[in-house]
């Protein structure tokens, strides 16, 4: 996947996708990114609800990949749920967080289209972990 070809390369979202190429092959950094991004949906409470079960979602698949507990995810899924998460971690995005109210929509629009672009993955995942049958696969 050629993330120039989705994202301008000025934008927020095209340098957190393409920080996140490097913390994927840095898996201590990746935990460490990963534990702040937990610690903003706790701190975010109702702010945030609109995003909250995604992220904490996509924070899940990642950890499990760290732990080597779940491998059948594409690259292309990992480059664009860590660089959603590092979009979400940082507080000076296109729209800073400091905002009431607007300062998490792009957080929630930026994860919303990852999840869109990953949606079998996430869902393959989230079946995963409910016990869930996963749409195309047996059961």
């Amino acid at each position: 996947m050629e993330v120039r070809s989705i994202f301008k390369p000025e934008s927020h979202i095209f340098k957190a996708v393409t920080k996140a190429g490097a913390l994927l092959n840095d898996k201590k950094a990746l935990a460490g990114l990963l534990v702040s991004a937990s610690s903003k949906i706790e701190a975010g409470g109702g702010r945030i609800a609109s995003v909250k079960n995604d992220i904490a979602t996509l924070i899940e698949l990642l950890k499990a990949w760290i732990r080597g507990e779940y491998r059948e995810v594409p690259w292309s899924t990992l480059l664009l749920g860590t660089g959603a998460v590092i979009y979400f971690v940082n507080p000076f995005d296109a729209i800073p967080d400091i905002l009431p109210a607007a300062g998490l929509l792009d957080d929630a629009s930026v994860i919303g289209f990852v999840l869109a672009s990953a949606k079998n993955d996430i869902e393959k995942f989230r079946s995963r972990n409910t016990g869930e049958a996963h749409p195309g696969t047996p059961d």
